[in-house]
């Protein structure tokens, strides 16, 4: 019966020193041809913004942990009561039809366009937020429609 369970243990302990020693591809990180890490930047989100005199607005995005290529969905998100809870407060969720697949090119650059009625924006002073989403990279921006 010891020996069942020292042998058990053993088995155990030398299962998990072997796990421990493998390669764990869990994340894709960007290496050199040396094999040294890349250290990227942030990504950024920037808009020139959206006036009552525009007809839309155009989001531009730096996703430099992305490779060229990938393709990134872009969706307007804004302050609504959700269907299923009426009497609800506001969430921020995603506007039907508003969903966009865009490319990034080979600058990791990335831009989405949408007409202010599109995004919902009808009144100075209302707000969406426009975010990206990718396989390897995300941002996030929020638009206010100024006077």
């Amino acid at each position: 019966m010891k020996t069942k369970n020292i042998l058990s243990v053993s088995l155990i302990v030398s299962f998990i020193l072997m796990m421990g020693c493998t390669k764990q591809p869990y994340f894709d990180i960007p290496l050199d041809e040396n094999g040294n890490v890349i250290f990227t930047g942030i990504s950024e989100v920037t808009s020139a913004g959206v006036t009552t005199a525009d007809n839309d607005f155009t989001v531009f995005g730096y996703f430099p942990n992305a490779k060229s290529g990938d393709v990134m969905t872009a969706e307007v998100l804004k302050p609504q009561v959700p269907s299923w809870d009426p009497g609800g407060a506001k969430q921020l969720l995603p506007l039907e039809g508003t969903e966009k697949d865009v490319t990034v090119d080979s600058e990791l650059k990335t831009s989405v366009t949408y007409t202010k009625a599109e995004a919902g924006l009808v009144n100075v002073g209302d707000v969406v937020t426009v975010v990206f989403s990718g396989a390897t990279d995300s941002g996030i921006i929020r638009i206010t429609l100024q006077e």
